[in-house]
């Protein structure tokens, strides 16, 4: 039971004037953001990356067509020799996105020791690359960029587009010809699409399987000098999905053992952990995408990866300095018929 009016450390005067409370220097903690994960910033974005060094923008070349010289002949037959063009080239083209933080020269004195519990410097820029791994998010899986928009990257919703039909129905984006190439003029060049009711067995799972079976090519000959760096797939999702995945994993387990939720955290399709992605609860159509990173990257130039720029005295303000980091970049694949989107509808978040 507790002491009626009893005394506690801050109500003494005197051990408050001359006593500081414990400051926990030099750590803090970071709330600064919605998201539990970053998937883009902290996983795909730094691993999936390949360096250009130099060129306006990107281009690649597709073979779109075979010669079709092949044939079955009989002995003695005559030649047929026809030259058939088969290549063509697709483009895209760089966006540069930037973050900064200042600080004033004063400021650096005021925040030495033995005054300092953190270090200003630090959290400014930790500030500031926490707003680079916010806008890198909502790039790589916002909705498809605007036709009219030359500053925002083509994320992942431009690249692999919802269709409501099941198959290579992945277009472009409302009011675009052309992404990388035309898949009116190339019809190879879509992505798998399914749209589904339920996260059942007999309903997304079964043409999830499908999707994955059908979006895995291989090269048809040796000595094709691909831009794939190895087939590696990846499967993501939001709560809508996860949810009822690990319960179904649940269900067909008896040994459970005493942990309410076994399963939680584990799921995987074809031996790949299946990744929650927080940024994909905003979307209401429940997507999956499967994505093989071996033709999806991101391409950046030559020292424009978090390029680090310092003005010592910023114009107008002499006793600023200003700090700046720079991503010039494009998040490209050069084979949109090696992913798929599976979702309850074609909708994307704004």
């Amino acid at each position: 039971m507790a002491t009626p009016n009893a005394l506690t450390a801050p109500q003494l005067g005197d051990l408050v004037n001359t006593t500081l409370r414990d400051l926990g220097k030099p750590k803090f903690t970071e709330i600064a953001t919605d998201l539990q994960r970053h998937t883009a910033m902290r996983n795909l974005l730094k691993k999936y990356r390949i360096e250009l060094t130099s060129g306006y923008g990107v281009q690649f070349d597709v073979m779109v067509a075979q010669s079709g010289a092949a044939a079955n002949v009989g002995l003695g037959a005559s030649d047929n020799v026809n030259i058939v063009d088969t290549m063509t080239q697709a483009t895209a083209d760089w966006r540069n996105t930037t973050t900064n933080y200042a600080v004033i020269g004063q400021e650096i004195s005021m925040n030495s020791e033995p005054s300092r519990i953190v270090d200003l410097v630090k959290t400014r820029r930790i500030a500031a690359m926490i707003s680079m791994a916010e806008i890198m998010e909502a790039n790589f899986w916002g909705p498809p960029v605007a036709i009219t928009d030359s500053l925002t990257p083509w994320g992942i919703n431009t690249w692999v587009v919802k269709n409501a039909t099941e198959g290579f129905n992945g277009g472009v984006p409302t009011g675009y010809t052309t992404i990388g190439l035309n898949p009116t003029t190339y019809p190879r060049w879509q992505n798998w699409t399914y749209q589904y009711t339920a996260v059942s067995r007999d309903d997304l799972i079964r043409h999830w399987r499908k999707a994955a079976t059908f979006t895995d090519f291989q090269p048809p000959v040796d000595g094709i000098p691909t831009f794939n760096t190895g087939d590696q797939y990846g499967f993501y999702t939001n709560y809508g999905v996860i949810g009822p995945l690990e319960e179904a994993l649940e269900s067909q387990n008896e040994n459970l053992g005493n942990d309410l939720a076994s399963k939680d955290g584990h799921t995987m399709f074809r031996r790949v952990p299946v990744s929650w992605v927080p940024k994909l609860e905003a979307d209401t159509t429940n997507p999956v995408y499967g994505l093989n990173w071996g033709w999806l990257k991101t391409y950046i130039l030559k020292g424009g990866w978090l390029k680090e720029t310092h003005v010592p005295i910023y114009p107008g303000q002499h006793t600023v300095s200003a700090h700046f980091m720079d991503c010039t970049y494009q998040f490209i694949t050069k084979n949109r018929r090696c992913h798929f989107v599976l979702a309850t509808g074609t909708t994307y978040p704004s």
